[in-house]
């Protein structure tokens, strides 16, 4: 995982991966910032005081979370608002905000970043108070529930850290919420900006992304959503799980939350899903995804580091960083069933397809097909 962060920290200091993203959509600088800084924030606990991997770890999260502050970064998003700059930015800047502070000893805490978790958690609060949607806009007439659940993952670990003060609009967010669910019981994908009608039902991204959040906002109240996104989207290709961007029995869905979709399975799905799988404890199917990833993600060795998919989209290593991260020293272990399954697959596929290159080779040539 240090290798995977070792080539996106090149990545985004010299080469300007946030701004690239940026152009591919509106919130991939902040996106890509955040993960990266959430990986080393995952990190810090983990490594020994005075280490020099701890220094650069706490360097770079907090390098990261400047980005995040930036003027380009937030020049995208509208102040005006009813929580300014919206739920996707304030959901997760505020939230990399908390993680880096809760991640340090108190008494290496800057005043500057508690004061502005603080007034942010603050303003997320009010925003919530005043609005009868639980699903804050993120741009103006538009609602993404997944923002909206990052926002409240940021007022939860405030009362982690200081005081608690927003335990009761929790549950009564928590509350709101139950009112607002598609028809499998799920957080939708997307809803009306005012009344918070369902639009768009649950997806695996969003799905794959929120629960990790809503495990921390409410474990118990997790749980059973959960159980519901692993019954309609957890599948298996070529004997390895994958989580479907549509839920079963759903019409086909990809878009540029999705990223590719392939055979139903969502790209952006099945990085995140490992993740929230490990959160949940169901270590056979993280595992499994895992090796999906190394399977058919392109992983490669070089002295930048690790990276995927030849190297050509930073944000999905950073979703394959970020998942990685989650309890890094503990072991994944399961039954071995899926990788005798997913092996003995490859095999037949390579020997009919050796097979079939032989049986070509011995055909006379009268016998050939002829291409038009």
């Amino acid at each position: 995982m240090v290798q995977q962060l070792h080539f996106l920290r090149e990545e985004l200091h010299q080469k300007q991966a946030g701004e690239r993203m940026q152009q591919l959509y509106p919130e991939g600088l902040v996106y890509l910032n955040s993960l990266y800084a959430l990986t080393w924030i995952e990190l810090l606990p983990h490594l020994p005081v005075g280490s020099a991997l701890r220094r650069e770890a706490q360097t770079e999260a907090r390098w990261a979370l400047q980005e995040i502050q930036s003027p380009v970064a937030q020049s995208i998003f509208n102040p005006d608002l009813p929580l300014p700059y919206g739920a996707f930015y304030q959901g997760w800047s505020g939230y990399v905000r908390g993680r880096y502070l809760a991640a340090l000893p108190p008494a290496e805490r800057d005043s500057a970043n508690q004061r502005r978790f603080k007034e942010q958690c603050a303003l997320i609060a009010g925003a919530l108070e005043a609005s009868a949607n639980p699903y804050l806009e993120s741009y103006a007439g538009a609602a993404w529930p997944a923002d909206g659940v990052m926002a409240v993952a940021a007022l939860a670990w405030h009362d982690r850290i200081y005081t608690p003060r927003y335990q009761l609009l929790i549950q009564r967010w928590l509350e709101r919420v139950n009112t607002r669910l598609d028809l499998h019981g799920l957080i939708p994908h997307e809803v009306q900006a005012g009344s918070g009608a369902v639009l768009v039902p649950a997806r695996g991204s969003s799905q794959s992304q929120l629960l990790n959040f809503l495990f921390e906002i409410d474990s118990t109240y997790a749980r059973p959503h959960f159980r519901r996104y692993r019954a309609l989207f957890l599948t298996s290709r070529l004997g390895l799980p994958g989580i479907t961007e549509a839920a079963a029995g759903a019409p086909a869905a990809e878009d540029i939350d999705s990223g590719p979709v392939i055979w139903g399975v969502g790209g952006a799905a099945s990085l995140v899903g490992r993740r929230t799988m490990q959160r949940f404890g169901d270590t056979t199917t993280a595992l499994g995804l895992r090796n999906s990833i190394e399977a058919f993600g392109l992983p490669w060795h070089d002295s930048s580091g690790k990276y995927y998919l030849l190297g050509q989209l930073p944000i999905a290593d950073a979703f394959i960083a970020w998942s990685n991260s989650l309890h890094p020293h503990q072991p994944l272990t399961s039954p071995d069933y899926w990788r005798w399954r997913f092996q003995l697959l490859s095999v037949t596929l390579a020997a009919l397809a050796v097979g079939g290159l032989w049986l070509s080779r011995k055909k006379p040539e009268g016998n050939k097909a002829t291409v038009s």
